[in-house]
């Protein structure tokens, strides 16, 4: 969706803006002089000997030219016109010169040179530049600076600071394009840095272009402001580079390219750790286009990585991220993500307890993936969206042992490529999957085709059509098993995995007749519905094929009810007014299957494999009924979904679901700037079951909570619960209180209790916390009062300096018998750090509010 640009209001009054005199001609300029120090101008005419007018300022002046027309600096309607010079000398080369005293109005083509000494400051928008000696061209945007430092910020999404450049000789080749020889690079404020990159030859590129509205084609404005936004960048090249830290160079280079938007000097991560897993390791990623010398293509960010292990080895990888207009030939938006690393290990992977010491089934081990998504624009495959993945491991540990954040938190990465048109409300998807993991139970899809049809009106906008329809050929292949003595021993086969190929067809569809009773004088509305489906496949765990069919009906229904009592006020609880939000929700079905849910393997996953292999684990040697995942789905009524994500979970089922959604609003903030905000959150849901069968024997169940209370705008109260009533039911709460200071810190403690197939009493802490400018501190720990006991400890200290962020931290892993130590240093100008990102204090670039 393009985004229109606001015009504001078309009839409001708007007051004319005074226009200079010679304001709208073609290359207009004006030239203004003031004093600089407050007294009058000592301003004096000469005539050169070609008669050429001159004019010389004394005793401090401040000259403004306007017209100059650097295109795209942000501020003004159109070009900017603008550029402030202020000097204690000046020399002013022009015609019409005699008329400065009163102010210049001049024709853009006219010739126009400025020569200053004595504490410089040359301002062009938001750039700044100081310096003792400078000449400059307005016509031309062209100049020479001596002794000079320039001054410049980087985009606010980006960099709140501002890159400090100086220089014997700056030379200005054009409005954007500056050469600066035997500099001196940084985005320090001191004197005397503590990093910089200092060059025989550097070249520094800022330009900025006005963003064209495709819609209007005209210059897009903020919708807040009005002001044009233009896009820009910045670009440093350098020849003769050295990096020092402390004034110690660390680093010498030919040749460099940088885009400054997103710096990088040759390195772009380095980190120091030490553990018993791993040993020492030195980890690095190294950015190649800065080793190539070549300049960074827009959108492209291209890393290479070298890593040493002392437990395991030396390992080599690259990660490359792309977000281009155009794919191999393809127009349109495109984005993705290449990774590799592989090892030659010689050591044992620790996973946790009871797989402590697992020898690896392969020495050469690491993992390739791929992912990419495009919105193709043009050519056969117009509005077509594209997504393609390559998902390989070498074998069934790497990615837990190497990759253990991303095991536990992403989903599954398969392999294959999926078409997908979306027109109003219908989507059509073609797919292909391959398997590229045999440890792994996966379906190939060869291939598989989707249609989907949502909210589709019917007889007058009285019905409401929703369908589903898909037709696929299928190859489902289950894990191998590990060839690990002890992986052997917790390893089984679900009771729905078994070999599979064949058709399958299936189109499920689902009438609605929506009444609103409102109409009647109740505040509530139901939906009579009838659910139906037809399916086929070619082979089940009988072996053959198998067909099914399975009908729902029933009725959905809400009411919501609302207060408002804006005469409650308490400033113990922040409470100024108080509303009262409310949507009472429920539904009764009936549902019947031909087919019972255990005569069918799961085509469809129903889970990624990091669940899978944990449930393997803890219900070795086979799952009990109590805890399979579909009897689950189906009690929970995923069956009752047009647009369910699997085909086969479905059986026989009648309940009744009733739920309600509090919400308790008030009003925060200062007089006149007030907002709504949600004091508090209460929502809840529970499940009747007539037949008690369906649900092991209790006939209520699925009954959860979830509340949130907000007792100020940096304080929460949150806690949670869901339990089964049958015997060996998950049932479990949490509570807990959350604290957020964004500037000086956050903490929360919590306690979550589980009963059921385990049992377990957690009791989690984690703070983080700025001890004063130069310290932040931050610590969290996990302990099970159960059978688990002791589950880790992290503590780091980390120290704020003027350019450098020091981070030493330890962590505890009972769970391995490890104890680790890390070391990180990381620039404190990056746009945002790892400190940020893993404590939530924003610790903002030096000089981003002012010198500190």
């Amino acid at each position: 969706v393009t985004p229109a640009q606001f015009l504001g209001d078309p009839f409001a009054t708007v007051a004319p803006t005074p226009t200079p005199a010679g304001a709208g001609q073609p290359n207009f300029r004006s030239v203004q002089i003031s004093p600089r120090y407050g007294g009058g101008l000592n301003l004096e005419f000469l005539n050169e000997a070609d008669g050429q007018p001159v004019g010389v300022l004394m005793g401090g002046a401040t000259i403004v030219v306007s017209g100059v027309d650097v295109p795209g600096m942000p501020g003004a309607v159109g070009p900017i016109d603008r550029v402030d010079l202020s000097a204690d000398r000046a020399v002013i080369w022009s015609s019409g010169v005699g008329g400065l005293s009163g102010g210049l109005n001049q024709s853009g083509d006219t010739p126009i040179e400025i020569y200053l000494e004595g504490n410089i400051e040359f301002r062009q928008g938001d750039r700044t530049i100081y310096a003792q000696r400078m000449f400059y061209d307005a016509r031309r945007k062209t100049g020479i600076i001596l002794d000079a430092e320039l001054i410049t910020p980087i985009p606010e999404l980006d960099y709140r600071g501002s890159v400090r450049l100086k220089a014997d000789v700056l030379r200005q080749l054009e409005d954007s394009r500056f050469v600066a020889d035997n500099t001196l690079f940084t985005t320090s404020r001191l004197e005397v840095p503590t990093y910089s990159l200092k060059s025989d030859r550097l070249t520094f590129e800022d330009y900025q272009q006005p963003i064209i509205d495709p819609l209007t084609g005209q210059p897009a404005v903020d919708p807040f402001t009005g002001a044009p936004i233009s896009d820009r960048q910045q670009n440093a090249s350098a020849q003769g580079n050295r990096v020092e830290f402390g004034g110690v160079p660390l680093l010498y280079w030919p040749t460099l390219e940088t885009d400054l938007t997103q710096p990088r000097y040759y390195i772009d991560d380095f980190r120091i750790r030490n553990d018993s897993v791993f040993g020492f390791q030195v980890l690095t990623d190294w950015d190649v286009y800065q080793l190539l010398g070549a300049k960074r293509p827009p959108g492209v960010k291209w890393t290479v990585a070298a890593d040493y292990l002392s437990e395991r080895g030396v390992g080599l990888g690259t990660d490359y991220e792309y977000a281009v207009d155009r794919f191999f030939g393809a127009s349109g938006p495109a984005f993705g993500q290449i990774n590799t690393w592989v090892i030659e290990d010689h050591g044992t992977d620790n996973l946790g307890f009871g797989r402590r010491d697992i020898v690896p089934e392969k020495d050469f081990r690491g993992r390739g993936f791929w992912s990419h998504r495009q919105r193709v624009r043009g050519g056969v495959f117009d509005d077509w969206t594209v997504q393609g993945q390559v998902g390989w491991l070498s074998d069934r540990t790497f990615y837990e042992q190497y990759y253990e954040q991303e095991y536990d938190e992403r989903s599954d990465q398969p392999t294959g490529l999926r078409l997908r048109r979306i027109v109003d409300n219908q989507s059509l998807s073609i797919e292909a999957n391959g398997q590229l993991n045999d440890f792994y139970t996966e379906t190939q899809w060869l291939p598989r085709l989707d249609h989907w049809l949502m909210g589709q009106e019917l007889g007058g906008e009285r019905l409401t059509w929703f369908a589903h329809s898909s037709a696929a050929y299928a190859n489902s292949n289950v894990a191998t098993t590990p060839t690990n003595p002890t992986l052997a021993g917790q390893f089984f086969l679900f009771p729905w995995e078994a070999p599979m190929e064949g058709e399958r067809f299936a189109t499920r569809q689902e009438i609605d007749l929506p009444i609103d009773l409102e109409e009647y004088g109740l505040p509530a509305k139901v939906v009579p519905y009838f659910l139906g489906e037809a399916a086929h496949w070619g082979d089940s765990l009988a072996g053959g094929d198998i067909q099914r069919v399975y009908f729902q009906t029933g009725l959905r229904a809400s009411a919501p009810f609302w207060a408002v009592n804006p005469n409650v006020r308490d400033p113990l609880f922040n409470l100024d007014g108080l509303a009262h939000k409310v949507v009472f929700d429920g539904e009764v079905s009936y549902a019947d299957a031909s087919r019972d849910v255990t005569e069918f393997a799961l085509w469809d996953e129903i889970e990624d494999n990091t669940q899978e292999d944990i449930r393997r684990r803890q219900f070795f040697p086979a799952i009990p009924a109590l805890q399979d995942p579909r009897f689950y789905l189906v009690r929970s009524g995923m069956q009752s979904w047009v647009a369910a994500p699997t085909t086969e979970v479905v059986d026989d089922l009648s309940v009744a679901r009733v739920g309600m959604r509090h919400r308790l609003q008030t009003k925060r903030g200062a007089p006149g700037a007030q907002h709504v905000v949600d004091w508090l959150t209460f929502d809840a849901n529970a499940s009747l079951f007539p037949d008690t069968n369906q649900n092991f024997g209790e006939s209520v169940g699925l009954l959860d909570y979830d509340l949130a209370w907000h007792l100020g705008d940096r304080f929460t109260f949150l806690s949670d619960g869901f339990a089964d009533l049958f015997n060996d039911g998950l049932q479990t709460w949490s509570t807990g209180v959350l604290l957020n200071r964004p500037a000086r810190g956050n903490a929360y403690i919590g306690y979550r209790s589980i009963r059921g197939p385990f049992n377990s009493d957690i009791v989690s802490l984690r703070l983080n916390y700025r001890l004063n400018e130069k310290w932040v501190g931050s610590a969290a720990t996990v302990v099970d009062f159960g059978e688990a006991g002791n589950i880790g400890q992290t503590f780091s200290l980390s120290r704020i300096g003027e350019s450098l962020l020091f981070t030493l931290g330890m962590n505890v892993d009972e769970s391995k018998n490890n104890v680790g130590f890390s070391f990180l240093v990381e620039p404190r100008f990056l746009p945002r750090t790892s400190l940020t990102r893993r404590t939530g204090i924003d610790i903002p670039p030096a000089g981003a509010f002012g010198l500190e």
